[in-house]
C-alpha cells in the first residue's frame, strides 16, 4: 500500500519539474525514503504533505481549466484527469494517516505530536525565509539556486529528529549539548571558511567578530545594524532566557568547558556581571563619540573575547559551572533580565522536596541552591535548559505556562526552542 504515496510524491515532483523547481523536485522524490525511518512522526508528516499535495493539484487543475475554458477549448478530459489525480493523492495520504500504517512506527501521540509540529514550523519558517528574504539565506540555495527547498525538508526532518529526542527524558540533556554544540561547529566553521576566502557562507560578506556581547555593543557602537538586536529580543519573547541554553554559538563552549566536572559547582558573581555590562556599553559610547576608527574596536572587542574564553577555560573548568555565562557575559545578563517577560518557567514543588540537591549537582549555570528550592523556583540564572527537570528523581521540578499543564507546558516549549535551533542553524551565517 506504500507504493501508492510513493507514486503520489513522484507525481507532485514531476508537476513541479515542468515549472522548473528543480530544488523542490529533490525534496519531493527525498521524501518517500523518510518511511524507511520508523518512527510515527513520519507517516503523518508525509500524509499531512500529501493533503497538502492534493491542494496544489485542486488549484492546478482549476488554473488549467480556467485557461481552456477563456481559450474556446474542451476540457472535460482535463477535469477527469485533474480530479483523478487530486482523488488520488488524497487516497494516498489516507494510506499513510490510517491506523493500521501507524501501527507499524514506533512512538507515543505525545512525542508524535511534537516532532509533527516543530517539522512544518521549521518548514514554513525556513520555506518563509527561501522565498521572501531579499537574499539567499539558505546555504545551498546559494551554490545550487532553487535548492533552498531541498534544504528545507533536510532541516525539517532533522528538527523533527530532534525534538523527539529532547522530548524523550533518557536523551533530553545528551541531545540538548550535543546539538547545541552541532550549532557552534556549523557557525564557526562558516566563519572560518569565511576567513579563508570563501565568501557564500557570509551572509552579507563582510566579517563581523563573534562576540557575543557585540550584539548589544556593535548597534551602540556603530548607530545602525540593528538586526541581532531584534532577533535576539525576538527569541527573548519566545522562549524566554533559552537563548543562553540553546542557542548562543559561544555558550556551548562555556557548557563544555564545565563539563569536564562530572558534577556541577556553583559560583556567581552578579555585581561582576552588571558593572562588565555597564563597561561594555560605556565602552562602544564612548568609542562612538571620539569617532574611533573599526580597527580600534575590533581589537578591543577581541580581547574582550578572548578574555571570556579565558574565564571558561580557567574557571568554567574547575568550578563545573559556566562562569562565562553566569558571571562575566553581558547578553547573558540581559537574557536573564529580559527574559522575565516571558511565561515559561521552572517551578519546583518544594512540599514533596526531600533536598538530595540533585537539581543543583545537574544545574550548570548555579541557578539551585536550598534557598531557591525552599522558595519554589530557581534563582535569576535559570535559562530553562530543562536538566533539573530531567534529572529530579521525585518529578516535582516541572515547566509551568499559565493555563498549561506541566506536560503540556513542557512540550511547547520544545516545540518552541527546537524550531528557532533548527532556523537558526540553517541560516547560521555571521
Amino acid at each position: 500500500m506504500l507504493t501508492f504515496p510513493v507514486i503520489s510524491f513522484l507525481l507532485l515532483g514531476a508537476h513541479f519539474l515542468r515549472e522548473g523547481m528543480l530544488g523542490l523536485v529533490t525534496a519531493l522524490v527525498i521524501a518517500p525514503f523518510l518511511l524507511f525511518y520508523r518512527k510515527r512522526w513520519v507517516p503523518v508528516v508525509l500524509g499531512i504533505l500529501l493533503l497538502a499535495g492534493a491542494g496544489v493539484w485542486a488549484a492546478a487543475g482549476y488554473d488549467f481549466t480556467m485557461l481552456r475554458i477563456q481559450a474556446g477549448m474542451p476540457y472535460t478530459r482535463l477535469v477527469i484527469i485533474m480530479s483523478g489525480v487530486t482523488l488520488f493523492t488524497l487516497f494516498s495520504a489516507w494510506v499513510l494517516l490510517r491506523k493500521r500504517t501507524m501501527q507499524r512506527y514506533q512512538g507515543d501521540v505525545a512525542s508524535t505530536g511534537v516532532s509533527v509540529w516543530v517539522f512544518f514550523l521549521t518548514a514554513v519558517s525556513l520555506a518563509m525565509i527561501q522565498t521572501r528574504a531579499p537574499m539567499n539565506m539558505l546555504l545551498l540555495n546559494r551554490f545550487l539556486p532553487g535548492f533552498g527547498w531541498t534544504e528545507v525538508l533536510v532541516m525539517a526532518v532533522y528538527a523533527a529528529i530532534v525534538a523527539a529526542r529532547i522530548h524523550d527524558k533518557k536523551t533530553q540533556v545528551k541531545w540538548r549539548v550535543r546539538v547545541w554544540r552541532l550549532f557552534s561547529i556549523v557557525f564557526f566553521a562558516q566563519l572560518l571558511l569565511g576567513l579563508v576566502g570563501f565568501n557564500r557562507f557570509l551572509m552579507t560578506g563582510k566579517l563581523h567578530l563573534p562576540v557575543p556581547a557585540l550584539i548589544v555593543a556593535g548597534p551602540i557602537y556603530r548607530g545602525h545594524e540593528f538586526f541581532m538586536v531584534f532577533l535576539f529580543l525576538a527569541t527573548i519573547a519566545l522562549v524566554g532566557p533559552a537563548w543562553c541554553s540553546h542557542l548562543c554559538y559561544i555558550g556551548a563552549w562555556d557548557d563544555a568547558a564545565s563539563r569536564t566536572q562530572r558534577r556541577a559547582g556553583y559560583y556567581r558573581n552578579d555585581s561582576a556581571r552588571i558593572l562588565i555590562t555597564i563597561l561594555v556599553i560605556a565602552a562602544a559610547i564612548l568609542l562612538r563619540v571620539l569617532g574611533a576608527g573599526w580597527v580600534i574596536a575590533t581589537v578591543l572587542s577581541a580581547v574582550f573575547g578572548l578574555a571570556g574564553v579565558g574565564v571558561m577555560v580557567w574557571v568554567s573548568r574547575k568550578k563545573g559551572t559556566m562562569v562565562h555565562c553566569t558571571s562575566y557575559c553581558p547578553m547573558g545578563l540581559f537574557a536573564d533580565v529580559l527574559g522575565k517577560i516571558n511565561p515559561f518557567r521552572i517551578r519546583i514543588d518544594n512540599t514533596s522536596c526531600v533536598y538530595c540537591m540533585v537539581c543543583a549537582n545537574s544545574c550548570r549555570y548555579s541557578a539551585i541552591t536550598k534557598t531557591d528550592i525552599q522558595q519554589g523556583k530557581p534563582s535569576l540564572t535559570c535559562t530553562l535548559c530543562g536538566d533539573c527537570v530531567n534529572d529530579c528523581p521525585k518529578g516535582i521540578i516541572h515547566y509551568h505556562f499559565p493555563g498549561l499543564s506541566p506536560k503540556a507546558a513542557r512540550n511547547l516549549f520544545i516545540i518552541l526552542v527546537v524550531t528557532l535551533h533548527a532556523v537558526f542553524m540553517a541560516v547560521a551565517r555571521i
